[in-house]
């Protein structure tokens, strides 16, 4: 019937965390450009500029915390998996010596 058209969605590297960040990084550059601009023609914008700028550093901090939970997480999953496939091994082991065993005593 009606195929949808998938949207296109801007996004850097394929992660949402670093889309967020840089385009945080641009909506404050463009306050902080529009915070000179009103300056020059004698508006007080300080508090506005500083809220963007305190807003841009506290979602940096935590894309930062996130990222390093993350790492974190993927370690986590990496040694667990190690784990399994030494515990699938050291039985696979155990089973060859008591067949082997098992051979010999059978004889």
């Amino acid at each position: 019937m009606f195929e949808r058209k998938k949207r296109k969605r801007f996004r850097i590297n394929d992660d949402t965390m670093t889309t967020i960040v840089v385009s945080s990084l641009f909506f404050c550059v463009a306050v902080v450009i529009a915070g000179m601009i009103l300056a020059y023609l004698e508006v007080d914008v300080s508090s506005i500029v500083g809220n963007a700028l305190t807003v841009f550093g506290t979602e940096l901090g935590i894309c930062g915390v996130m990222t390093i939970f993350n790492r974190w997480a993927d370690r986590q999953d990496k040694l667990a998996q190690k784990r399994l496939e030494n515990r699938e091994k050291r039985e696979n082991e155990q089973r060859e010596n008591q067949q082997i065993a098992g051979g010999f005593l059978g004889k």
